[in-house]
């Protein structure tokens, strides 16, 4: 039992995303745990048909950068706040 920051429907694709969205000021072993957990979910909702997108930024990225990398070449959906100014979520769930 899981509660998502956003939920996001498109009616005319009836396709369902669920937004998780943080913010990392400093590193440590969270974002490794955190970038773990959000590759497990993005396929456990996959199965079900469901999209997630994750939005994600901070300067604690920059310790872990091959966990993020990593979660990135297997989500569909990992944004940061820059793509996320320039219009990308519209893009994505048009």
């Amino acid at each position: 039992s899981r509660r998502f920051d956003c939920a996001l429907y498109n009616k005319a694709k009836k396709k369902l995303f669920l937004i998780e969205v943080n913010f990392y000021s400093g590193g440590g072993s969270k974002l490794k745990a955190t970038a773990g957990e959000y590759k497990e979910l993005d396929t456990f909702l996959k199965n079900q048909n469901i999209d997630l997108i994750w939005i994600t930024d901070g300067a604690g990225w920059k310790t872990a950068k091959r966990p993020l990398e990593e979660t990135f070449n297997h989500n569909d959906f990992v944004i940061n706040l820059s793509m996320l100014k320039n219009g990308i979520l519209q893009e994505i769930v048009s």
